[in-house]
């Protein structure tokens, strides 16, 4: 009878027991779940805030070699830098800056940023391009600031360069200026395309103006000329086909007699849309001028597609299309009496002559500099 009360007695508390621990496992493995759950949700965070500080495990170094002094080149420069800066690639990028505007001393710049070990070259302007596209045929080579790669044998072509070389054109943004016409007179209708016949550059903008003008639903007329005679000739024909629009790309010639253009405008009341700022600053309407910060922006963003994501320089295009500021000459626009739309306010800067020297561009990111 003690036995069998004994024997119960022990069996109880054997469960009691096991009661207890299986309690005791499940409220523990419950309260470290929670707290496994929180740490990983902490982790988590600081892991994406790591993989956001330092997107890459990979690191490189990059040369960057300027020729121009002026200030679209230091733009160039700054957009470059603040676009890897605003990426968090600082850390992964080890950046030599030179900037030598000599031509026998930036070869051998460029000779020594190769020889210590650069991964990719930045180059800002043509001479400092086509310099470093000589020396290496190896090292990929992304510039920024270069009109027409594809006619001066940098690349095959700019869909597909198939080299070391690609990066982002500097040429006259001829689709924006055309484009421009339809925010500030959306009814007009007929434009005429004025420029130099011995003028290559400026034959080319003014064809590529005219079939812009064309895909926007308006007719142009091309106007080539090759003296002061035929520029004369060539405005009367534009005023008798009752023209509303006068477009003239860069062009030395047309800039060397602007006030002849200018003059016809003004007694005309037919605007002129222009290819810079230096030709609207002496007497057209507007322009839309390149933002070169862009153009170092989008360099900075292909040279991480080439070394972050093993994109091939000899397929990736060369860009083109730009981020554009438009302009209007504000005494012009009142001289015209041109109405701007309430629509156009938001897309457009009035431009009036500066009081000072523009302000020096800066740096968002200073790297070291070579010696």
């Amino acid at each position: 009878m003690k036995k069998g009360i004994l024997i119960a007695v022990s069996v109880i508390v054997i469960i009691a027991i096991l009661g207890a621990v299986v309690y005791i496992t499940v409220f523990s493995s419950g309260n470290l779940r929670n707290g496994d759950t929180a740490t990983a949700t902490n982790d988590s965070v600081n892991l994406n805030n790591s993989a956001d500080a330092t997107l890459y495990s990979e690191s490189f170094k990059i040369g960057v070699i300027q020729t121009g002094l002026g200030s679209a080149s230091k733009d160039c420069y700054g957009g470059f830098m603040m676009e890897l800066d605003e990426r968090q690639l600082m850390g992964n990028l080890d950046i030599v800056y030179v900037v030598e505007d000599n031509q026998d001393r930036c070869r051998t710049k460029i000779k020594e940023l190769i020889d210590d070990g650069c991964d990719l070259l930045y180059t800002i302007g043509r001479f400092a391009t086509e310099a470093s596209a000589e020396i290496t045929k190896d090292i990929p080579i992304v510039f920024g600031a270069v009109n027409s790669p594809d006619e001066i044998g940098l690349v095959d072509s700019n869909e597909v360069p198939g080299g070391n070389v690609t990066g982002v054109s500097s040429y006259t943004p001829c689709f924006e200026q055309i484009d421009l016409i339809k925010v500030l007179m959306p009814k007009a209708k007929s434009v005429a395309a004025l420029y130099s016949a011995t003028d290559e550059d400026a034959v080319l903008q003014g064809i590529i103006a005219a079939r812009e003008a064309e895909n926007i639903g308006m007719t142009c007329t091309q106007y080539p000329i090759e003296d002061k005679d035929a520029l004369e000739s060539a405005l009367k024909k534009i005023k008798d086909a009752k023209t509303e629009v006068v477009y003239i790309p860069v062009d030395k010639f047309l800039s060397s007699n602007i006030d002849a253009i200018t003059a016809f405008s003004y007694e005309n009341k037919i605007p002129v849309i222009c290819g810079d700022e230096a030709t609207m600053a002496q007497g057209a309407l507007a322009t839309s001028e390149i933002n070169y910060m862009s153009i170092g922006r989008k360099a900075a963003g292909m040279v991480c597609d080439i070394l972050f994501e093993k994109e091939k320089v000899s397929t990736l295009p060369v860009m083109y299309k730009h981020d554009c500021t438009n302009l209007v000459n504000k005494a012009v626009r009142d001289k015209l009496g041109i109405e701007i739309p309430a629509t156009a306010l938001g897309e457009i800067e009035l431009w009036e002559p500066p009081t000072e020297p523009p302000a020096e561009t800066t740096a968002a990111v200073t790297p070291k500099k070579a010696q």
